[in-house]
């Protein structure tokens, strides 16, 4: 769970990165808005704490956000859910065990 970054922090962490955008490389000015980022996200295993928090501009945050982090943090859901056995195909092949119907030898189609 995502923890709430104090103001103290948010100058550290600024200080810190030297008020240079982690995703752009550019110079963060006074005044302009700006968001602390995870490098890896917390989905993602990445730590709420020290060297993963950046400063990054609140545009490239966002954009950086949806196209990036959220579909390899999808992506990766879907992996663990496949390797766990959650997830069934909407569409399994006719025959297989999957779909809950089979042909007998003598060309009969049954369910079962």
């Amino acid at each position: 769970m995502r923890r709430r970054i104090s103001t103290r922090e948010r100058v550290d962490i600024f200080n810190r990165n030297g008020g240079i955008c982690h995703l752009c490389s550019m110079k963060i000015d006074a005044g302009q808005e700006w968001d602390v980022s995870h490098d890896t996200p917390l989905e993602m295993g990445g730590a709420d704490e020290g060297d993963n928090l950046k400063p990054a501009h609140r545009r490239c945050h966002r954009h950086h956000t949806a196209t990036v982090d959220v579909p390899v943090i999808r992506k990766t859901q879907r992996k663990e859910a496949k390797h766990l056995g959650a997830r069934k195909s909407a569409r399994p092949i006719p025959g297989s065990k999957a779909s809950g119907i089979r042909k007998r030898m003598s060309g009969k189609v049954e369910r079962w």
